[in-house]
């Protein structure tokens, strides 16, 4: 392919000019900060262009690991999951019906430690009658723990019901998303990255909803609650918890810091990970047949050291948050004893409500470390929906065109009357003043001036003029990178051109819709992409409505009739993952089928029987040859046996046409065309 995919590396190559001019004007005002700023940022005097390089590198990487707007991916996030709002009330209820439940029911103890106060005093004589009450406040505590756990239970399939329903949707939408992205998006980003937003972002935001949302309303309640009754028990005792929640909040602050980024960042190496893991297990047999396992494993194991690392660092920093609050905890326990102690003996509280009340002291943290903890899924999960997000703000294939493809048939009156019929004959429905004009589809393909540049400043063709009338044969000849697909992608308009201009039946391409320009065009590609499914399904995808009957007349002309009959199941034969079950050169048959049912007026052949032995390159050619009759056809060649019918062959050399003509012309010529097709050259 003569496509340059459009990456980072490419743009920084093309700014790298800008950038040195750039830096030297901020040479002198770094210099006069330095003195004037200690906390100016220092740059090393002597800097050699690989150390400059280097310590940018650095800091582009830190940048990278920086969070972005929680607060805009927290609202996204809220907006699928606020179409269950009744549901979410409800789960709302349940939440603080069992936080309320659980913190009440443990005032059940206070009755409980007053009577055996009173029976340790001697004021209740009775022993059964100090059990009886005993056993009912137990009671009564039972059956409130029990509706807690009910509630619990409740809550948490509803949350997980709402959890499966927005991943769905979350889903629905990426994937619906990238059917509309440009070309270019998937040029610059690896299969297995791509991948990674519909695993992984997405699963951290169904731990999320199903868990966190939950547990972070529960546990601020639980926090209130019990503060609230800890001053109610003493004030003055609960004066002494502050510093130790004030404490708590920092740590919390602190360490959340320190993780958002690593979270962040530990999303992107996983992402990473699985994009090299998808490239190089679906090229496991180019590996294995260079004896380049040792070089692969060393490769994925960076990554996957990369990935640990980060990891590792996470989950250290964060797993600062147990111990530190535990101890904050313990320390405060301790003064509250001694505090309550002091309390008890000058006789503004009683031991029932001391030992009540350090039941408390004891269990505020617990809340509050709950917090924090869901603090971090919560940032670690804002993450992924970040980068799901990301996904969905890239803006779709723009498409400003008006112009349609339709079918007209004659009325009563002989009359141009559209029709749904496949009788009817295709034509342009054009937009104008009034109503609209009809132009009928013959195929003629104009290419007048056409530039175009995958990264600016790089032409990748220049100046090219091409004309393809109606049942005419174009082929395209030249090295590798000499722009021959690139023509076809901008026929297709999967890119734009920068300079001159594409005419279809005389209409600027860029005024006819995409889809309505690409149902007119049907393609054969070097690289044959069939789907699960039956065989007859993918010739199908061709046509979706075509019938059986159309399915094998299809598959006839392609010369792929022969060998489907010959399968067990026929064309209900199933095909696995990459058509491993049959041949290459059955697969492009298969795909040469598609082509055909499918009964566009412009086809076009990207080095269709580049990968296929001699043999099966007849067949395919026969096939070729009979659903290219009555058609305009580009053909993409490396083999020059393929193109000598041609009616019109372009010798391309770095995205300039340097020879053109029919396959006699060109070889009285005696240029590059004659030196390939005699041997005195190969193709690059």
């Amino acid at each position: 392919m003569s496509k340059t995919p459009l990456n980072e590396e490419n743009k920084e190559l093309l700014t790298e000019e800008a950038q040195a001019a750039a830096e030297e004007k901020k040479d002198k005002k770094k210099k006069s900060r330095k003195s004037r700023s200690s906390k100016a940022k220092k740059i090393p005097e002597n800097e050699t262009e690989e150390e400059r390089k280097e310590r940018e590198k650095k800091e582009e990487e830190k940048k990278k690991k920086k969070p972005k707007d929680i607060k805009t991916a927290t609202k996204r996030l809220l907006s699928y999951i606020t179409q269950y709002k009744g549901l979410l009330f409800l789960v709302a209820v349940l939440v603080i019906a069992t936080t309320v439940i659980s913190v009440l029911a443990s005032l059940a103890m206070l009755p409980v430690n007053k009577t055996l106060e009173e029976l340790i005093a001697g004021n209740i004589v009775s022993g059964d009658e100090a059990m009886a009450n005993i056993i009912k406040w137990l009671i009564i505590m039972a059956i409130a723990y029990a509706l807690s756990a009910l509630c619990n239970l409740l809550y948490s399939r509803i949350m997980l019901h709402i959890s499966s329903r927005t991943l769905k949707n979350m889903r629905r939408d990426l994937f619906n998303h990238i059917q509309g992205l440009p070309l270019e998006y998937f040029d610059k980003r690896k299969t297995g990255q791509i991948m990674s937003h519909f695993t992984n972002d997405v699963s951290r935001v169904s731990d999320l909803i199903s868990s966190s949302f939950p547990s972070l309303i529960s546990s601020t309640i639980q926090a209130v609650m019990t503060i609230t009754i800890m001053i109610v028990f003493s004030w003055k005792l609960t004066l002494t918890i502050t510093v130790a929640i004030v404490l708590m909040f920092m740590v919390v602050a602190f360490i959340t810091s320190k993780c958002s980024p690593l979270f962040k960042a530990q999303q992107k190496a996983i992402a990473e990970v699985n994009g090299f893991t998808e490239e190089y297990i679906k090229g496991i047999k180019v590996v294995q047949l260079f004896c380049q396992e040792k070089k692969t494993k060393d490769a994925f194991n960076v990554l996957n050291e990369n990935y640990r690392k980060i990891g590792v660092k996470a989950n250290i920093i964060g797993g600062f948050m147990s111990p530190l609050m535990s101890m904050i905890t313990r320390v405060n326990y301790a003064i509250c004893v001694f505090y309550g102690a002091k309390l008890v003996m000058a006789g503004e509280m009683d031991v029932a409500k001391l030992i009540n009340y350090l039941s408390y002291s004891k269990s505020y943290a617990t809340p509050i470390a709950s917090i924090a903890s869901t603090y971090s899924s919560l940032v670690s999960a804002l993450a992924g929906a970040e980068r799901v997000f990301e996904v969905l703000d890239t803006p779709n294939e723009t498409d400003e065109g008006r112009v349609t493809l339709v079918r007209l048939i004659k009325n009563a009156l002989g009359e141009d009357e559209e029709t749904d019929s496949e009788s009817g004959t295709f034509s342009w429905k054009i937009p104008a003043e009034k109503g609209f004009t009809y132009v009928p589809l013959k195929g003629n393909i104009e290419l007048k001036d056409v530039t175009f540049a995958y990264v600016e400043g790089t032409d990748v063709l220049k100046n090219i003029n091409i004309s393809a009338k109606s049942g005419n044969k174009v082929a395209f000849v030249g090295s590798t990178g000499a722009g021959k697909t690139t023509i076809t992608n901008l026929i297709n308009r999967f890119y734009e051109v920068d300079r001159g201009q594409i005419t279809y039946d005389g209409i600027d391409i860029k005024d006819i819709k995409k889809d309505d320009l690409r149902h007119s065009m049907a393609m054969v590609l070097q690289d044959t992409k069939l789907f699960s499914g039956t065989i007859a399904d993918n010739i199908r995808y061709g046509k979706l409505d075509a019938t059986d009957e159309e399915v094998i007349a299809a598959a006839k002309i392609a010369n792929a009739h022969t060998f489907i009959e010959k399968l067990p199941d026929g064309y209900e034969t199933k095909i696995k993952a990459d058509a491993v079950n049959i041949s290459t050169g059955q697969a492009q048959l298969i795909n040469i089928a598609r082509a055909a049912i499918a009964g566009a007026p412009l086809l076009i052949l990207d080095e269709a029987t580049s990968s296929v032995d001699t043999r099966t390159e007849r067949l395919i050619e026969v096939g070729m040859d009979k659903i290219m009759e009555d058609r305009t056809v580009f053909v993409i060649a490396h083999r020059l046996s393929t193109v000598r019918n041609s009616d019109d062959i372009v010798v391309l050399e770095h995205g300039e046409i340097i020879e053109e003509g029919n396959h006699q012309a060109l070889i009285d010529q005696g240029g590059k065309y004659y030196q390939l097709y005699t041997g005195k050259a190969e193709m690059e």
